[in-house]
């Protein structure tokens, strides 16, 4: 087998080609040995062919997955979107992959401002796990344990700043305790707690 393929790739090409080992190479059926191949939505391309006198060479390329789009997808490194099937599932971890959302062709739009706001972020501490667009424009920013940052359409980078120039001081710490912070005001934010604390009891 040719081509940089993962291990787990590479192992589940060998299990597919295990049901022609033992016949004659010269009647196997390559198209349908291709075919079956690229059912595999993990696959970009399958080729294969004979070498004399007994060999069949595969020679494969596979997506390079650098985020999760709208879920259930997943964006490649080449700027395309791919859905991983049945037979793909469990060949890579795609766990640890940022999750990103947002209209239809905008995947790369959309990664390319994950990765302009994540070094900031990152400077105080706060992983950013996500980004979604909506079809307005808007965007809300996703950290460690859920929390989302609303930072609308406008000013995305000064909105975003406003926060992190506070943020040691006033919420550090208490992140796993706050639903979403939204920046879309001209001056300062407005916190939504997961559980607001209750209100003080009146005295009699």
């Amino acid at each position: 087998m040719q081509g940089a393929t993962p291990e787990a790739s590479a192992h589940w090409v060998r299990q597919e080609l295990s049901r022609v080992k033992g016949e004659d190479i010269w009647r196997v059926d390559l198209a349908d040995v291709q075919a079956q191949l690229l059912k595999n939505t993990w696959l970009t391309r399958a080729d294969v062919r004979r070498v004399w006198p007994d060999t069949l060479v595969v020679q494969i390329a596979i997506h390079h997955p650098i985020a999760r789009w709208q879920g259930d997808q997943l964006l490649d490194s080449d700027g395309s979107v791919f859905q991983p099937n049945g037979m793909s599932r469990g060949l890579a971890n795609t766990e640890a992959l940022p999750n990103l959302s947002g209209p239809d062709g905008r995947q790369w739009a959309v990664w390319e401002r994950y990765l302009s706001l994540k070094p900031a972020l990152a400077a105080e501490g706060l992983e950013m796990t996500g980004l979604i667009e909506n079809s307005r424009g808007s965007l809300d920013v996703m950290v460690q344990g859920g929390t989302k940052i609303r930072l609308g359409t406008e000013q995305i980078e000064s909105r975003l700043q406003r926060l992190l120039d506070v943020y040691q001081k006033t919420l550090v710490g208490k992140l796993d305790q706050i639903a979403v912070i939204d920046l879309r005001y001209t001056n300062g934010f407005a916190v939504q707690w997961r559980n607001p604390p209750a209100a003080p009891k009146k005295k009699k």
